[in-house]
């Protein structure tokens, strides 16, 4: 759990939708300083909305995003980025005929100081040893779980404050879904503030402080991760039980 108790990213009330079509419907989400949160729901239920609303990808209706502290409702992604909100969309996007090491400098390309990039890159390889072995290598011609890893160190890169992973598990063979969920344990151990979005949901609640189960666009269930995954009705809804 956060050390003081209050949101570094707070979701108020959010309403977003693309063209006429309203997918969230007074969505109210928070994370503190040091916690890993997880967002769980069916298809359709606007996790990956709420997170693209966040960072300024889909234009907000109604609600504000609070963040350090201040408002960055409706800003564009660039000026969340630079506030220190990292986003991680789902699929494993990587430059494929880029390298790893140029790859991991295009996460950083915020950062004028070559210094710090050296310092962010040292952070990012010793979670992912890896991606060190291998600077040269294409990224198109690693595998699934090593270019979701990539996608993750990219996302680091500039230090963010919190980080947003959409469907880090998505796609990947069993093998690789637990590499990446012990990466997400190893990430919070190294103190990331993190919040993601998992169709993975018991694994997901497994390794979270708290959760949130989004359905319709609206909140539907949220608590601890152990209340959350003890829960009959989520039980029977959302995890299979």
């Amino acid at each position: 759990m956060g050390t003081d108790g209050t949101a570094v990213l707070a979701v108020e009330e959010l309403s977003a939708g693309y063209g006429k079509v309203r997918i969230l419907h007074g969505v109210a989400l928070e994370v503190r300083q040091g916690e890993l949160v997880t967002i769980i729901g069916p298809n359709g239920a606007g996790k990956s909305t709420a997170f693209k609303a966040i960072v300024g990808l889909v234009r907000i209706w109604a609600g504000r995003v609070r963040f350090g502290g201040r408002e960055i409702t409706g800003q564009p992604p660039d000026a969340v980025l630079r506030a220190g909100l990292a986003y991680v969309p789902q699929g494993r996007i990587v430059f494929p005929q880029m390298t790893v090491l140029e790859n991991l400098e295009m996460g950083a390309y915020l950062i004028s100081d070559r210094e710090q990039v050296g310092v962010a890159l040292d952070r990012v390889y010793a979670l992912f040893p890896i991606l060190k072995e291998r600077p040269r290598q294409k990224a198109g011609t690693l595998s699934g779980g090593e270019q979701q890893m990539l996608a993750i160190a990219r996302g680091l890169m500039t230090d963010p404050k919190v980080i947003l992973l959409d469907e880090p598990s998505l796609g990947l063979s069993p093998k690789n879904v637990g590499l990446i969920f012990d990466k997400i344990v190893e990430m919070k151990a190294a103190g990331l503030t993190m919040m993601i979005v998992e169709q993975n949901a018991a694994r997901a609640l497994a390794v979270a402080d708290r959760g949130y189960v989004l359905e319709l666009g609206r909140n539907r269930f949220q608590g601890t991760g152990p209340d959350l995954l003890r829960d009959p009705e989520v039980k029977r809804l959302y995890l299979g039980g």
